[in-house]
């Protein structure tokens, strides 16, 4: 899919709850709350999507994950110039 813009809208609330999840999962990864099964599930999905590259560790995935959040930030509305 690469840099390629979503064609279909999404609800605000989607958004926000989507945002909420990112920030939990961030959290957690910072203090080591998530299991090695499952940062390995959520590093093969964003591998999927070209947004972590392969054999990334638990800090890459918790950029990958804030980098995540802050462009859906930025398609609620929350700034003003995408996020680089």
């Amino acid at each position: 899919m690469g840099d390629v813009l979503a064609l279909r809208l999404c609800r605000a609330q989607d958004l926000a709850a989507l945002i909420g999840l990112l920030a939990v999962l961030e959290g957690e990864l910072l203090v080591g709350g998530v299991t090695s099964h499952l940062a390995g599930r959520l590093s093969e999905r964003l591998e999927l999507g070209s947004l972590l590259p392969e054999a990334a560790d638990e800090e890459q995935l918790g950029q990958a994950i804030h980098d995540l959040n802050q462009r859906l930030r930025y398609a609620l509305g929350e700034f003003d110039d995408f996020p680089g």
